[in-house]
């Protein structure tokens, strides 16, 4: 390993760098879930101090895509591997998607194109 000399503006904080790994086509499936999952958490459990299981308990996400994106997110991020069906063959842009449906039904969507620039 090596140190790497950084400026000040370089330095992410977790919740950044979750970005940085969304926006990143080449990231694993399973890294790009759980991220996804993390920005959902911290974003509106600091904001609306609600967890990851209750955004979507909104009448306006309890629609197909807003729950298979949450079961997407919920198998890869914390799957035991028990699952016989392979989701990783979905279309991930789907799922990128998906984050910025969630955003824009919960008024939030002027972060969501700060964050994912």
């Amino acid at each position: 390993s090596n140190v790497v000399k950084m400026k000040y503006e370089e330095i992410q904080n977790d919740y950044q760098t979750y970005w940085s790994v969304v926006k990143d086509d080449a990231s694993p499936p399973a890294l790009i879930a759980n991220c996804m999952r993390n920005i959902i958490e911290y974003f509106f459990n600091f904001v609306q101090k609600k967890d990851f299981n209750n955004v979507f308990q909104k009448p306006a996400l309890s629609g197909d895509m807003y729950q298979a994106f949450s079961r997407y997110m919920n198998r890869e991020s914390h799957s035991l591997g028990q699952n016989i069906f392979d989701i990783k063959e979905f279309d991930y842009s789907i799922f990128k998607d998906g984050l910025r449906l969630l955003f824009e039904e919960c008024g939030y969507s002027d972060h969501y194109k700060v964050m994912i620039k």
